[in-house]
């Protein structure tokens, strides 16, 4: 017997055009050198997805306009949700929309994370976008 489960993907998005901006002070590592950026957290209204560490890919960037300990950060995601998912039906209630995000920078080697307003300070944070992509697969049942 086959079972077909319906899966949705949905691509989370900060594009390079609108980067969030952030000023950078702690002096153990920087974004990309020493400090990982991760998006732990997309909100899609009141409701809050927890994203597993590897399901975004962040970039940063120093910022040319920044001047010293200026950064810019982007990402990209493509993140997938099974039928039994808990947030389904807020998810499958999703088209194009803007999206806010909660991230953290955590140190490459001791696990440190950097706190806001002490290790960095955001100056512009733009909201995101999420783009639903739905699919189908077949498993045995």
């Amino acid at each position: 017997m086959v079972r077909v489960m319906s899966n949705v993907l949905v691509n989370f998005r900060l594009n390079p055009d609108r980067p969030l901006r952030l000023k950078w002070s702690a002096t153990d590592g920087v974004p990309g050198d020493g400090y990982k950026a991760q998006i732990t957290a997309i909100k899609l209204g009141t409701i809050t997805l927890q994203m597993d560490s590897s399901a975004i890919l962040e970039q940063t960037a120093a910022d040319p306009a920044g001047g010293i300990g200026g950064y810019m950060l982007t990402f990209n995601g493509m993140v997938g949700f099974a039928d039994d998912h808990p947030d389904r039906k807020h998810v499958d209630a999703l088209t194009d929309a803007e999206i806010e995000y909660d991230l953290e920078f955590v140190h490459d080697e001791s696990g440190r994370i950097a706190v806001e307003d002490e290790d960095y300070k955001i100056l512009e944070r733009p909201s995101a976008m999420a783009h639903k992509i739905s699919g189908r697969s077949a498993t045995n049942a």
